[in-house]
């Protein structure tokens, strides 16, 4: 997995190609991100595009790869804390003058980054695997469903479900070897 690389002066400039690199790289972690506020895909994904949509806006601001990267992150946030409070009332903070860092921003938000960070590596890996192992693998430890939710929804029986579900982890591990994010995760849910 190659790091994301975006060249800055063609994104100030507006070039469309730049744009929709930024997009491609960041929308679904920011979706993942978003939904671990407001529980629903459909309001993440909205507040997905309107946080690029922002990005797009104030684009000639942004001089780094990690200001695009902190911007967006902040921006998602603060409007997933806008929708929440919009339906009960809490407190929310501006977007802050200084977007350089993110690991000035509390440690949950902070942890939450990095969880959607190894959600998007493990996604990338993911893409290498065959279409069943992927769909059992998405539903089992993605969507948290049991064996026999995925046997009802894929007709699959439960022991290819099993055999689907550790023939990915072991590519997974492989793939993701040194990857320590992953190790824990795995521990975690395994």
């Amino acid at each position: 997995m190659s790091p994301f690389a975006v060249d800055i002066n063609a994104f100030n400039a507006g070039e469309r190609k730049a744009f929709d690199d930024v997009y491609r790289y960041y929308s679904r972690p920011l979706q993942h991100f978003a939904r671990s506020y407001v529980h629903r895909q459909t309001l993440a994904e909205e507040i997905v595009s309107d946080s690029m949509l922002k990005l797009w806006d104030n684009r000639q601001r942004i001089r780094t790869e990690q200001q695009i990267k902190a911007f967006l992150y902040i921006a998602t946030r603060n409007a997933c804390i806008d929708s929440l409070r919009s339906r009960r009332a809490i407190s929310i903070q501006d977007l802050p003058e200084d977007m350089h860092d993110l690991t000035g921003q509390e440690p949950e938000v902070y942890n939450r980054i990095l969880y959607v960070e190894l959600l998007q590596q493990v996604e990338e890996a993911m893409d290498r695997l065959p279409p069943s192992q992927q769909a059992v693998f998405r539903k089992s430890f993605l969507e948290d469903k049991t064996t026999d939710e995925i046997a009802n929804e894929t007709g699959m029986s439960e022991s290819s479900i099993f055999t689907q579900k550790s023939k990915a982890l072991t590519t997974l591990r492989k793939l993701l070897k040194n990857n320590f994010l992953f190790l824990l995760w795995l521990a975690k849910v395994g």
